[in-house]
């Protein structure tokens, strides 16, 4: 489960300035869904810090994303 969120933080590339940027899809409840998913429970109890940081840095992002998306 920590490989996989940790995939999710970091799997963003940096466009090159004068591409066009699209904006990703960001499922709504992403991080309720991970917070439900089977193996949360071993993530919160062998590595609670990272879990901890990985949940809010993909609800912070996904809150950004939809503010650009309104833009």
């Amino acid at each position: 489960m920590p490989f996989a969120l940790l995939s999710l933080a970091t799997g963003c590339k940096t466009a090159k300035p004068n591409s066009n940027i699209s904006i990703p899809q960001v499922p709504q409840d992403i991080v309720q869904r991970l917070m439900t998913h089977p193996q949360i429970d071993k993530a919160w109890e062998h590595v609670p810090e990272f879990t901890r940081d990985v949940l809010k840095t993909i609800s912070d992002q996904s809150a950004e994303i939809e503010l650009l998306k309104t833009k």
